[in-house]
């Protein structure tokens, strides 16, 4: 991984493969948090249905990425120290202000359609600036999953 500063900003790119399950362990652990809160809210027996499944996709999108994690490095799994991907801030599951949590079931699956839609807008741009093979060939595999992810969310929003 490299970070460069770009005037105020901070660009992080060219992720090998155990950065890449890294920061895909990061969204997942987010989109745990986010569902959970969403799901306390929810009020529509139909939503909770929804939104209980994206939180047990997530659960399960954590799993693998934590298993793929350990296959590059068993001693990765050691949480005792903090690295940049740990406090990286991705804003993928920032709502815009006008998009509050919703309790209604059409709203619960367009918000997962939308999230995971700049979940896979995510992937794609650090692809982009990712030039180490084994970590392209990560970040693919990662971005495999999260379509899967959106195309069902499709699928139930039809």
């Amino acid at each position: 991984m490299k970070i460069k500063g770009i005037g105020e900003d901070i660009q992080i790119h060219d992720f090998n493969a155990k950065e890449a399950f890294k920061l895909a362990r990061k969204l997942e652990s987010e989109g745990i948090s986010f569902y959970k809160k969403v799901l306390d809210s929810a009020k529509d027996p139909k939503a909770k249905e929804v939104l209980n499944y994206l939180l047990e996709e997530e659960k399960d999108h954590l799993q693998l990425f934590e298993n793929m994690i350990e296959r590059e490095d068993p001693e990765a799994l050691d949480d005792s120290g903090e690295d940049v991907l740990d406090i990286l801030d991705t804003g993928v599951f920032t709502l815009p202000k006008d998009e509050a949590l919703t309790t209604d079931l059409d709203k619960a699956l367009q918000l997962g359609i939308n999230i995971e839609k700049r979940s896979l807008t995510f992937y794609l741009e650090i692809m982009k600036h990712t030039d180490n093979e084994v970590g392209k060939a990560a970040l693919k595999k990662i971005i495999s999953e999260e379509k899967k992810h959106w195309e069902e969310l499709k699928k139930l929003s039809q």
